[in-house]
């Protein structure tokens, strides 16, 4: 009933939205969703930011995210916003240094560790415009990913991660950059989703070369 109730909800809320698609047993709380987004059943997305054309896979759990624009985000992607001691502390369980209980019981009276990753107040992974994110991905809280960065499948990114930047692995590093540093800097300079949905529709052909797009949108500036 609560599941019923809840897609219920969010028809209501975001049916007016142009675009907008949910699945099935969503969560969409506290959360912006710009236009033309797709969230995936059975995914979580809490007191976040959707830029426009963005869209999530299945059984994906953000909080606290910011999305730019024309993302393709997979299945089962995570943001992980907890960690633990590993240096100093001579145990990793909270009850040495939470007040906040996750066993049930703590030892201290007072807060002796920052557990939680954020890059600020109300931001915990910023993810840039044209993102790709493979399934199954996790990214730690506090970490900043570039426009038009790919993140492969299974991936843990527990670093910033580069515009044009392709990273994968455990952890997640370097594979190879999306094009060259002068065609990289262009589309940086071009910001290319920033531009009206009309001209992105009109231009849409130009998008499957670089070196026709370069040629073309220079034109056109």
């Amino acid at each position: 009933m609560k599941r019923i109730i809840q897609n219920i909800l969010n028809f209501l809320k975001y049916s007016r939205s142009k675009g907008i698609i949910l699945g099935d047993n969503v969560k969409v709380a506290g959360t912006t969703l710009s236009g033309k987004n797709k969230i995936g059943s059975k995914s979580i997305v809490v007191n976040s930011q959707v830029g426009q054309g963005s869209y999530l896979g299945q059984s994906c759990q953000f909080n606290q995210v910011s999305i730019g624009r024309y993302c393709s985000i997979g299945n089962n992607v995570r943001v992980i916003t907890s960690t633990h001691p590993m240096n100093e502390f001579i145990s990793t369980h909270p009850a040495f240094y939470s007040t906040m209980q996750q066993a049930g019981f703590t030892y201290v009276q007072n807060q002796k560790f920052d557990e939680y990753l954020f890059l600020n107040k109300s931001t915990s992974v910023s993810i840039g415009n044209d993102v790709w994110i493979g399934d199954d991905v996790m990214i730690m809280g506090g970490i900043e990913i570039g426009d038009g960065a790919v993140l492969a499948a299974r991936a843990l990114v527990t670093k910033n991660v580069g515009p044009y930047e392709i990273v994968g692995g455990l952890p997640a590093k370097l594979i190879r950059h999306r094009f060259s540093e002068e065609d990289v800097k262009y589309l940086l300079g071009i910001k290319w989703w920033d531009r009206p949905e009309e001209w992105i529709r009109d231009n849409a052909e130009l998008f499957i070369d670089v070196e026709k797009f370069k040629k073309k949108v220079t034109k056109l500036n």
